[in-house]
């Protein structure tokens, strides 16, 4: 199976190099291998997610779909939802220091995949321009490509 089986009600689950749907989609990341895309960020906070991403040795990583990209054209397109200012400082307030949470930062920002086994990162995991230029190169050697947010993480075992 490509794909961790989730979210738990197969209807709710879509095919995350899927283009049509318009809203705001999220994906959960057990270790390197993703579930299908989702709707409702609330399936993040599952109290049986454990029940189908087994806990084991891996992170768990919290991403949001941003764009779909097929043979060098981007398809579609949607605006990240969440940042994090420990691991993305967007806007730090003026005169404020910001903890920046290594790991974290370290684990999240923006990946580019062309299946659900091939997954790649800009050098700059934080640069967007950077995601979507490795993201035209891959869809036009792969046929698509999908550049995911990754915003969040935690040990999964």
């Amino acid at each position: 199976m490509d794909y961790w089986p989730y979210p738990p009600a197969e209807a709710d689950r879509i095919d995350p190099f899927d283009s049509e749907r318009t809203e705001t989609q999220f994906i959960l990341f057990g270790g390197h291998r993703p579930t299908s895309a989702f709707t409702d960020p609330a399936l993040f906070d599952n109290p049986d997610l454990c029940q189908w991403i087994p806990m084991g040795y891996k992170i768990l990583r919290r991403a949001q779909k941003v764009t779909i990209l097929r043979h060098g054209d981007v398809v579609r397109e949607w605006p990240v939802q969440y940042r994090d200012p420990r691991v993305d400082p967007v806007d730090p307030p003026a005169g404020e220091t910001l903890y920046l949470d290594i790991w974290l930062r370290s684990v999240c920002g923006y990946r580019i995949l062309t299946s659900p086994s091939a997954m790649t990162a800009p050098e700059d995991a934080y640069d967007y321009a950077e995601a979507i230029a490795l993201g035209r190169a891959a869809s036009r050697a792969e046929g698509r490509a999908l550049v995911v947010y990754m915003f969040g993480a935690m040990d999964w075992h």
